[in-house]
């Protein structure tokens, strides 16, 4: 029988927190990064934008978006997401913002 130590290296080189959650997120790497900061920023921005829905889609949009982006900046900062991901929540944070300033032109006249 094959013991879990023998298929893992749980062996931490760097025992802060940023060591741990670079090694527990090396563990769902297939070449292009693994899935916790994805997961990270899943969680927050999902939930922040239904949460702000009732001040309407395009502001909670931009404010979710806005705020997904800086913590997708953090996660790529500490190596938890790679650059793509990272250009989709700048992507979504430009839209968003494009979005905002098209309904603010509609009170403007």
């Amino acid at each position: 029988m094959v013991k879990p130590y023998e298929v893992f290296d749980l062996s931490l080189t760097n025992s802060s927190l940023m060591g741990w959650l670079a090694k527990v997120n090396s563990f769902t790497d297939v070449g292009e990064g693994g899935i916790l900061g994805f997961f990270i920023l899943l969680v927050i921005g999902v939930p922040l934008f239904l949460m702000m829905k009732s001040y309407g889609n395009e502001r909670a949009l931009a404010v979710s978006g806005f705020i997904t982006t800086l913590i997708g900046l953090f996660l790529r900062i500490f190596g938890l997401i790679n650059d793509t991901t990272f250009y989709i929540c700048i992507i979504v944070l430009v839209g968003s913002l494009i979005l905002l300033f098209k309904e603010a032109a509609q009170y403007e006249s």
